[in-house]
């Protein structure tokens, strides 16, 4: 679907990247809705699989915990705890503050998650959005062990109580924008093992065929609607789109110096 403009959502669909890549592309993402006051969007994939470690984790942490050993790592500008890359769907919203959506954190992540709830209820899955149930567990050292307000969460079937997080985001405002990152579970990652192994949306639709990529494709129209807009999907990379240069800045995310900044 193509139209809406100011008002919509603008979405690129880009392909997989390194982790300091990824960082500099959304970072040319948020400069790009500052200068032009538009909603934008990039979703994509990280090759090869990597940790990616919020904005305030100390790098030190990292040797606390073995299963992630040898996993490349790279630090996010966001918050929140860290996140297995490699069979999620990650997303980077830019939104200019001076939009709805842009004033209070709390809007933005309600527009993002409800609407997929409401995609995801639709096809039999039994979503809703959580709420923190203790300081304990927001600060836990994985993102999906974790449950802040607003998470998107799938209540487990009736013999095994509890429920599993298939989608968190974080954010990170900056004078004239807001960046918002999420990362959408779609499966457990069959390297990770212990407590950063969680399972994603297509594991707990057991036997049914819920068709991820028609839910992804539905949660952005609904994005897009509740933006008063059409969708607007631009073929090619979004740093193309925007005539960024993004090789000094994925430097700054790769080196040393930014890894190990906390």
């Amino acid at each position: 679907m193509t139209g809406g403009g100011a008002c919509g959502l603008t979405l690129w669909r880009d392909p997989p990247g390194e982790g300091s890549w990824n960082m500099a592309a959304d970072e040319g993402l948020a400069q790009f809705a500052e200068q032009t006051g538009r909603v934008l969007m990039r979703l994509y994939g990280w090759q090869p699989a990597t940790l990616s470690l919020g904005s305030f984790q100390q790098a030190a942490t990292l040797g606390d915990v073995p299963q992630v050993a040898g996993w490349p790592v790279v630090r996010r500008s966001s918050g929140g705890g860290t996140l297995v890359h490699g069979t999620d769907l990650t997303y980077g919203l830019a939104v200019p503050t001076g939009h709805p959506w842009g004033r209070r954190a709390e809007d933005l992540y309600a527009a993002v998650h409800s609407a997929l709830v409401e995609v995801l209820r639709e096809r039999g899955l039994a979503a809703r959005l959580a709420t923190p149930v203790s300081t304990q567990a927001a600060e836990e050292f994985f993102c999906f062990n974790r449950r802040s307000f607003g998470d998107v969460v799938i209540e487990r079937a009736s013999d095994a109580a509890g429920d599993d997080k298939v989608l968190g985001s974080a954010q990170r405002r900056l004078a004239g924008v807001v960046l918002q990152h999420g990362s959408l579970l779609l499966r457990r990652h069959p390297e990770m093992t212990g407590a950063g192994s969680h399972p994603g949306i297509e594991d707990l639709a057991g036997d049914r065929d819920v068709g991820t990529a028609a839910v992804i494709d539905q949660w952005l129209e609904r994005l897009a609607d509740r933006l008063g807009g059409g969708l607007v999907e631009n073929a090619g990379s979004s740093w193309k789109s925007h005539a960024v240069d993004l090789a000094p800045r994925a430097a700054r995310y790769a080196s040393s110096a930014w890894l190990n900044r906390r």
